[in-house]
Protein backbone atom coordinates (compact mmCIF):
# COMPACT_ATOMS: atom_id res chain seq x y z
CA UNK A 1 0.00 0.00 0.00
CA UNK A 2 1.44 3.31 -1.06
CA UNK A 3 1.08 6.44 0.95
CA UNK A 4 1.01 10.03 -0.17
CA UNK A 5 1.08 12.94 2.23
CA UNK A 6 -1.31 15.54 0.85
CA UNK A 7 -1.44 18.50 3.21
CA UNK A 8 -0.30 19.90 6.52
CA UNK A 9 -1.69 23.20 7.73
CA UNK A 10 0.18 24.85 10.57
CA UNK A 11 -1.59 27.27 12.84
CA UNK A 12 -1.85 28.87 16.22
CA UNK A 13 -0.42 31.86 17.96
CA UNK A 14 -1.81 33.60 21.02
CA UNK A 15 -1.10 36.87 22.77
CA UNK A 16 1.13 36.09 25.75
CA UNK A 17 4.77 36.24 26.86
CA UNK A 18 6.30 33.54 24.64
CA UNK A 19 8.27 30.53 25.80
CA UNK A 20 11.86 30.89 24.47
CA UNK A 21 11.56 28.03 22.00
CA UNK A 22 10.05 27.37 18.61
CA UNK A 23 9.88 24.98 15.69
CA UNK A 24 12.56 24.80 13.02
CA UNK A 25 11.39 24.15 9.47
CA UNK A 26 8.44 21.96 8.61
CA UNK A 27 7.24 18.84 10.35
CA UNK A 28 8.35 15.56 8.81
CA UNK A 29 5.41 13.25 8.26
CA UNK A 30 5.59 9.55 7.44
CA UNK A 31 2.30 7.90 6.48
CA UNK A 32 2.93 4.27 7.41
CA UNK A 33 0.73 1.21 7.02
CA UNK A 34 -0.56 1.17 10.62
CA UNK A 35 0.34 4.60 11.93
CA UNK A 36 1.24 8.18 11.09
CA UNK A 37 4.60 9.31 12.45
CA UNK A 38 5.46 13.00 12.79
CA UNK A 39 8.85 14.43 13.74
CA UNK A 40 9.47 18.04 14.81
CA UNK A 41 12.79 19.90 15.14
CA UNK A 42 12.99 22.68 17.76
CA UNK A 43 15.27 25.63 18.43
CA UNK A 44 16.02 24.57 22.02
CA UNK A 45 15.60 21.41 24.08
CA UNK A 46 11.95 20.40 23.93
CA UNK A 47 10.21 20.38 27.33
CA UNK A 48 6.56 20.24 26.25
CA UNK A 49 4.33 17.61 24.70
CA UNK A 50 2.76 16.60 21.39
CA UNK A 51 -0.83 15.39 21.32
CA UNK A 52 -3.84 14.76 19.12
CA UNK A 53 -6.47 17.44 19.65
CA UNK A 54 -9.35 16.08 21.68
CA UNK A 55 -7.36 13.05 22.89
CA UNK A 56 -4.63 14.50 25.11
CA UNK A 57 -5.65 12.22 27.99
CA UNK A 58 -5.09 9.07 25.94
CA UNK A 59 -1.47 7.84 26.35
CA UNK A 60 -1.57 6.40 22.80
CA UNK A 61 -2.45 9.82 21.41
CA UNK A 62 0.25 11.92 23.04
CA UNK A 63 4.02 12.03 23.31
CA UNK A 64 6.13 13.52 26.08
CA UNK A 65 9.48 12.86 24.43
CA UNK A 66 11.56 15.60 26.05
CA UNK A 67 15.13 16.74 26.53
CA UNK A 68 16.37 16.89 22.95
CA UNK A 69 15.99 19.21 19.99
CA UNK A 70 13.69 16.81 18.20
CA UNK A 71 10.43 15.25 19.32
CA UNK A 72 7.98 12.94 17.62
CA UNK A 73 4.61 11.27 17.91
CA UNK A 74 3.26 8.02 16.43
CA UNK A 75 -0.51 7.96 15.92
CA UNK A 76 -2.21 4.56 15.40
CA UNK A 77 -4.60 4.72 12.47
CA UNK A 78 -7.39 3.03 14.44
CA UNK A 79 -7.06 5.27 17.50
CA UNK A 80 -7.20 8.95 18.45
CA UNK A 81 -10.28 9.86 16.44
CA UNK A 82 -8.62 9.73 13.03
CA UNK A 83 -11.16 10.58 10.32
CA UNK A 84 -11.31 8.19 7.36
CA UNK A 85 -12.79 9.26 4.01
CA UNK A 86 -12.95 6.93 1.03
CA UNK A 87 -12.03 8.29 -2.40
CA UNK A 88 -13.39 6.92 -5.66
CA UNK A 89 -11.19 8.85 -8.07
CA UNK A 90 -8.39 8.20 -7.44
CA UNK A 91 -9.38 5.03 -5.53
CA UNK A 92 -8.06 4.99 -2.00
CA UNK A 93 -8.55 6.26 1.54
CA UNK A 94 -7.89 9.65 3.12
CA UNK A 95 -7.00 9.57 6.83
CA UNK A 96 -6.76 12.89 8.66
CA UNK A 97 -5.93 13.97 12.21
CA UNK A 98 -5.12 17.18 14.10
CA UNK A 99 -1.93 17.40 16.14
CA UNK A 100 -0.70 20.10 18.54
CA UNK A 101 2.99 20.80 19.17
CA UNK A 102 2.91 22.42 22.63
CA UNK A 103 6.08 23.84 24.16
CA UNK A 104 4.56 24.00 27.64
CA UNK A 105 4.04 20.79 29.62
CA UNK A 106 0.49 21.76 30.64
CA UNK A 107 -0.82 24.84 28.82
CA UNK A 108 -1.14 26.00 25.22
CA UNK A 109 0.97 29.12 24.58
CA UNK A 110 1.83 31.63 21.86
CA UNK A 111 4.65 29.67 20.25
CA UNK A 112 2.65 26.44 19.92
CA UNK A 113 1.66 25.09 16.54
CA UNK A 114 -1.17 22.90 15.39
CA UNK A 115 -1.25 20.74 12.29
CA UNK A 116 -4.14 19.39 10.25
CA UNK A 117 -2.54 16.29 8.73
CA UNK A 118 -4.00 14.24 5.91
CA UNK A 119 -2.55 11.07 4.42
CA UNK A 120 -3.80 9.36 1.26
CA UNK A 121 -3.54 5.59 1.03
CA UNK A 122 -3.87 4.55 -2.60
CA UNK A 123 -5.81 1.39 -3.34
CA UNK A 124 -3.74 -1.26 -5.12
CA UNK A 125 -5.04 -2.38 -8.52
CA UNK A 126 -5.44 -6.16 -8.37
CA UNK A 127 -5.95 -6.59 -12.13
CA UNK A 128 -2.56 -6.57 -13.84
CA UNK A 129 -2.16 -7.32 -17.58
CA UNK A 130 1.60 -6.79 -17.71
CA UNK A 131 4.35 -5.82 -15.29
CA UNK A 132 4.69 -2.10 -14.76
CA UNK A 133 7.05 -0.31 -12.41
CA UNK A 134 6.55 3.36 -11.58
CA UNK A 135 9.15 5.41 -9.74
CA UNK A 136 7.58 8.31 -7.87
CA UNK A 137 9.34 11.41 -6.65
CA UNK A 138 8.84 12.08 -2.93
CA UNK A 139 5.91 14.38 -2.25
CA UNK A 140 6.91 17.42 -0.22
CA UNK A 141 4.55 18.41 2.61
CA UNK A 142 2.58 21.59 2.11
CA UNK A 143 2.82 23.96 5.05
CA UNK A 144 1.11 27.30 5.61
CA UNK A 145 1.48 29.25 8.85
CA UNK A 146 -1.56 31.11 10.09
CA UNK A 147 -1.75 33.40 13.07
CA UNK A 148 -4.29 32.52 15.72
CA UNK A 149 -7.27 34.89 15.41
CA UNK A 150 -7.41 37.85 17.79
CA UNK A 151 -10.93 38.16 19.16
CA UNK A 152 -12.82 40.97 20.87
CA UNK A 153 -16.26 41.62 22.31
CA UNK A 154 -17.81 45.08 22.08
CA UNK A 155 -21.14 46.63 23.00
CA UNK A 156 -21.70 49.54 20.61
CA UNK A 157 -24.26 52.07 19.49
CA UNK A 158 -26.05 50.42 16.52
CA UNK A 159 -26.26 53.73 14.66
CA UNK A 160 -22.95 55.45 15.44
CA UNK A 161 -20.99 52.16 15.57
CA UNK A 162 -19.09 53.47 18.60
CA UNK A 163 -18.50 51.70 21.95
CA UNK A 164 -20.97 52.63 24.69
CA UNK A 165 -19.65 53.47 28.15
CA UNK A 166 -22.85 54.89 29.69
CA UNK A 167 -26.36 53.82 28.75
CA UNK A 168 -29.87 54.06 30.11
CA UNK A 169 -32.18 51.13 30.78
CA UNK A 170 -33.97 50.17 27.58
CA UNK A 171 -31.46 51.86 25.27
CA UNK A 172 -30.80 49.95 22.07
CA UNK A 173 -27.38 48.25 22.00
CA UNK A 174 -25.50 46.11 19.51
CA UNK A 175 -23.40 43.26 20.89
CA UNK A 176 -20.59 42.31 18.48
CA UNK A 177 -18.02 39.50 18.55
CA UNK A 178 -15.21 39.78 16.02
CA UNK A 179 -12.09 37.72 15.38
CA UNK A 180 -9.35 38.95 13.06
CA UNK A 181 -6.95 36.60 11.29
CA UNK A 182 -4.48 36.72 8.42
CA UNK A 183 -6.24 33.57 7.15
CA UNK A 184 -9.94 34.14 7.88
CA UNK A 185 -11.09 31.31 5.60
CA UNK A 186 -9.16 28.81 7.74
CA UNK A 187 -11.29 29.33 10.87
CA UNK A 188 -14.82 28.95 12.18
CA UNK A 189 -16.05 30.63 15.36
CA UNK A 190 -18.89 30.03 17.83
CA UNK A 191 -19.83 32.28 20.74
CA UNK A 192 -21.01 30.54 23.89
CA UNK A 193 -21.10 30.68 27.71
CA UNK A 194 -21.86 34.39 28.06
CA UNK A 195 -22.64 35.99 31.40
CA UNK A 196 -23.20 39.43 32.86
CA UNK A 197 -21.96 40.46 36.29
CA UNK A 198 -21.85 43.52 38.51
CA UNK A 199 -19.12 44.95 40.76
CA UNK A 200 -20.09 42.55 43.55
CA UNK A 201 -19.45 39.45 41.42
CA UNK A 202 -23.16 38.70 41.07
CA UNK A 203 -23.29 36.73 37.81
CA UNK A 204 -26.16 35.78 35.50
CA UNK A 205 -25.76 33.53 32.44
CA UNK A 206 -27.30 34.93 29.25
CA UNK A 207 -25.94 32.51 26.61
CA UNK A 208 -25.63 28.76 27.18
CA UNK A 209 -22.65 26.44 26.67
CA UNK A 210 -24.25 25.51 23.35
CA UNK A 211 -24.34 29.14 22.23
CA UNK A 212 -28.10 29.54 22.61
CA UNK A 213 -30.07 32.29 24.33
CA UNK A 214 -31.50 31.63 27.78
CA UNK A 215 -33.66 34.75 28.21
CA UNK A 216 -34.49 36.55 24.96
CA UNK A 217 -35.33 39.72 26.89
CA UNK A 218 -31.69 39.98 27.92
CA UNK A 219 -29.98 38.58 24.82
CA UNK A 220 -31.60 36.63 21.99
CA UNK A 221 -29.98 34.00 19.75
CA UNK A 222 -27.01 35.45 17.88
CA UNK A 223 -26.71 36.21 14.18
CA UNK A 224 -23.49 35.05 12.50
CA UNK A 225 -21.77 36.88 9.63
CA UNK A 226 -20.84 38.52 7.46
CA UNK A 227 -17.89 36.15 7.12
CA UNK A 228 -16.89 33.24 9.34
CA UNK A 229 -15.42 35.27 12.20
CA UNK A 230 -18.18 37.66 13.19
CA UNK A 231 -21.40 37.47 15.21
CA UNK A 232 -23.77 40.14 16.45
CA UNK A 233 -27.12 40.76 18.10
CA UNK A 234 -29.14 43.81 19.01
CA UNK A 235 -30.48 44.03 22.56
CA UNK A 236 -31.74 46.57 25.08
CA UNK A 237 -29.72 47.81 28.02
CA UNK A 238 -30.55 46.37 31.42
CA UNK A 239 -28.95 46.62 34.86
CA UNK A 240 -28.80 44.98 38.25
CA UNK A 241 -31.19 46.33 40.86
CA UNK A 242 -28.52 47.69 43.21
CA UNK A 243 -25.62 48.42 40.85
CA UNK A 244 -25.09 50.53 37.75
CA UNK A 245 -21.98 48.65 36.61
CA UNK A 246 -22.52 45.95 33.98
CA UNK A 247 -19.76 43.63 32.72
CA UNK A 248 -20.29 41.20 29.84
CA UNK A 249 -18.03 38.22 29.16
CA UNK A 250 -18.22 35.35 26.66
CA UNK A 251 -16.19 32.43 25.40
CA UNK A 252 -15.39 32.03 21.71
CA UNK A 253 -14.71 28.59 20.28
CA UNK A 254 -12.32 28.57 17.29
CA UNK A 255 -12.14 25.53 15.03
CA UNK A 256 -10.24 24.73 11.88
CA UNK A 257 -12.70 24.93 9.01
CA UNK A 258 -13.32 21.45 7.60
CA UNK A 259 -16.65 21.91 5.82
CA UNK A 260 -17.74 24.19 2.99
CA UNK A 261 -19.63 26.34 5.50
CA UNK A 262 -19.03 26.92 9.20
CA UNK A 263 -21.54 25.31 11.52
CA UNK A 264 -23.48 27.69 13.76
CA UNK A 265 -25.63 26.80 16.79
CA UNK A 266 -29.10 25.47 16.07
CA UNK A 267 -31.22 26.95 18.83
CA UNK A 268 -34.90 26.50 19.73
CA UNK A 269 -37.35 29.37 19.50
CA UNK A 270 -37.83 30.81 22.99
CA UNK A 271 -40.25 33.59 22.06
CA UNK A 272 -42.23 34.75 25.05
CA UNK A 273 -40.55 32.57 27.62
CA UNK A 274 -37.32 31.98 29.46
CA UNK A 275 -35.48 29.00 28.05
CA UNK A 276 -34.97 25.87 30.12
CA UNK A 277 -32.33 23.39 29.13
CA UNK A 278 -33.62 19.99 28.10
CA UNK A 279 -32.27 16.75 29.51
CA UNK A 280 -30.62 16.01 26.15
CA UNK A 281 -28.83 19.38 26.17
CA UNK A 282 -27.58 18.84 29.71
CA UNK A 283 -26.22 15.42 28.79
CA UNK A 284 -24.57 16.82 25.66
CA UNK A 285 -22.99 19.64 27.65
CA UNK A 286 -21.77 17.19 30.27
CA UNK A 287 -20.24 15.03 27.56
CA UNK A 288 -18.39 18.04 26.13
CA UNK A 289 -17.05 18.87 29.57
CA UNK A 290 -15.75 15.35 30.09
CA UNK A 291 -14.19 15.15 26.65
CA UNK A 292 -11.39 17.56 25.77
CA UNK A 293 -12.48 20.07 23.16
CA UNK A 294 -10.88 19.71 19.76
CA UNK A 295 -11.00 23.42 19.08
CA UNK A 296 -9.51 26.41 20.82
CA UNK A 297 -11.48 28.51 23.29
CA UNK A 298 -10.74 32.12 24.21
CA UNK A 299 -12.55 34.33 26.72
CA UNK A 300 -13.47 37.86 25.68
CA UNK A 301 -14.77 40.64 27.90
CA UNK A 302 -16.53 43.77 26.75
CA UNK A 303 -15.44 47.12 28.24
CA UNK A 304 -17.24 47.95 31.48
CA UNK A 305 -20.50 49.81 30.96
CA UNK A 306 -22.65 51.85 33.33
CA UNK A 307 -26.42 51.59 32.94
CA UNK A 308 -28.47 54.31 34.60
Amino acid sequence: MRTLLLAIIALRHSTAIPIPNGQIGNAEVDCQENKIEIVFATEEDFLGRVFVLGHADNPQCRSEERGGRTTSISIPLDECGSVKTRSIDPPGLFISTKVMLSFHSQFVTKVDRGYDIQCFYMQADKTVTYPLMVSMNPVEPFSAVAEMPRCRYEVIDPHKKEPIEVATVGQQLLHTWTCESSSPDLWCMRVHSCFVEDDNDVRVTVLSDDGCAIDRYLLDNLEYGPGNLRAQKEAHAFKFAEDVVVNFQCSIRLDIRTEEECEVPTCPDISGKRRRRSHEEEERSKSKTEEEERGLTVDVRAPTMQVL
